[in-house]
């Protein structure tokens, strides 16, 4: 029995020192890693100078060696304690427009049972990192950091990592440990409230009811009285026996609503990058409206992880959605043709292409097409101060537009 339980213990202490070993190898590791880069080089310049002062003896080489190990010895100090914080942020606006501001609340934890202690906060927006101090914490106590983040620019930006880290004044040694992952913050293109379309909107007997009420289409919708000058066609008479009054259909009007909505993306159709986010604009201001008017939208546009030169469809299932894909639209540098949608299963109804002051190209491309087809087009070329002008002929609508204010004048003013 005594031999028997010996062996437990004997088999247990190989197992004891391989833990250990492991713990020893991963704090090592991560106190590595800890050392930053200046870190590092003062302990290559602290042996190297070791090194030196072996066979000179040179006591200067003594002093720096001592200086930079002690230096490395007070900034590991410096950095030890516990930095076991949790982390929720929270923005009063999930998404923003350029130009708009929205405040950034960071709660900060202690869930455990030791009090952390004093460091900094770091939130990694986009390409930077905006610092903030953290104050030792208690166990259970919060601390509430406000930020006021402002939309500078149109993008897709990463909204994270936060991290917490503390170190020396000097920089050679920085604990960092990381509190939340990152999230995306769409900053949208600027909008403008636009008139509903009325242009490619077209009687089909497989169109969806729009809005309105019309005397003579295929969905019914309700009776009224018969008023003078009415089609006798269109009496129901039974409603007419039972009421002893004359009594007429209305329907809703059924219409094909299918809009195709292409942003030139070459580069070279615009003169710079302001232009061309004017004509970003105006684009997401198309959009949203024809999405607002219950349009089957097919929106076609270069975004900033494509590589096909002709462009990618946007999701259009809402206007948050596609402004969310607007976001990242970038200009393409290849050569960009309007794609191909001869696959598609219905026939375009509206064609609306918005391009540069540079794009005559992509402007006579689709000019032609719009003259061996019934469907309207529109042709909005984006050029930055110029003078707003319209012209139109049967079916083609060609407009400048100077600032996103010309879109609403230029809509109410259509054919």
């Amino acid at each position: 029995m005594t031999a028997f339980a010996r062996r437990p213990a004997t088999e247990a202490r190989p197992v004891s020192s391989t833990g250990s070993r492991q713990g020893l190898r991963s704090r090592a590791a991560d106190l590595w890693q800890s050392v930053t880069a200046l870190g590092r080089a003062m302990a290559l310049a602290a042996l190297l100078c070791a090194l030196a002062f072996v066979p000179t003896g040179w006591r200067e080489l003594l002093a720096g060696t001592l200086l930079g190990v002690g230096m490395l010895l007070l900034g590991l100090l410096m950095s030890l304690g516990n930095l076991s914080c949790s982390a929720e942020t929270s923005l009063d606006q999930g998404r923003l427009e350029v130009g708009g501001q929205a405040e950034l609340v960071l709660v900060l934890t202690n869930p455990g049972s030791r009090s952390t202690r004093r460091g900094r906060i770091g939130l990694t927006l986009g390409q930077g990192t905006i610092m903030a101090p953290l104050p030792a914490l208690a166990p259970g106590q919060s601390h509430q950091i406000r930020l006021k983040l402002e939309a500078r620019s149109r993008g897709v930006i990463d909204l994270g990592p936060v991290t917490m880290e503390a170190g020396d004044p000097l920089g050679l040694i920085r604990r960092r440990r990381i509190l939340t992952g990152a999230r995306k913050l769409y900053i949208h293109p600027r909008t403008v409230a636009l008139p509903p379309l009325e242009a490619g909107l077209e009687r089909d007997l497989e169109g969806d009811p729009g809005p309105g009420i019309v005397d003579d289409d295929l969905e019914f919708h309700a009776l009224r009285p018969y008023a003078p000058g009415d089609d006798m066609k269109r009496v129901h008479w039974l409603s007419t026996a039972r009421t002893g009054t004359l009594m007429v259909r209305q329907y809703e009007p059924t219409l094909r609503t299918r809009t195709e909505l292409i942003l030139d993306g070459k580069a070279t159709s615009y003169r710079n990058a302001d232009e061309f986010e004017l004509a970003v604009e105006i684009y997401a201001s198309l959009g949203c409206r024809c999405l607002l008017d219950g349009r089957r939208l097919q929106a076609v546009a270069p975004v900033s992880d494509d590589s096909d030169a002709h462009g990618t469809i946007l999701p259009t299932e809402d206007p948050r959605s596609f402004l969310d894909a607007c976001s990242a639209i970038r200009p393409s540098q290849d050569s960009y043709d309007k794609p191909d949608l001869a696959d598609a299963p219905e026939r375009t109804s509206l064609t609306i292409l918005v391009t540069g002051s540079l794009g005559d190209d992509q402007a006579s491309a689709l000019a032609g097409e719009s003259a061996q087809s019934s469907s309207p087009v529109m042709l909005l070329a984006a050029d930055l101060d110029a003078n707003p002008s319209l012209q139109t002929q049967p079916g083609l609508v060609n407009a400048v537009l100077g600032s996103l204010q010309d879109l609403p004048i230029l809509l109410e003013n259509q054919p």
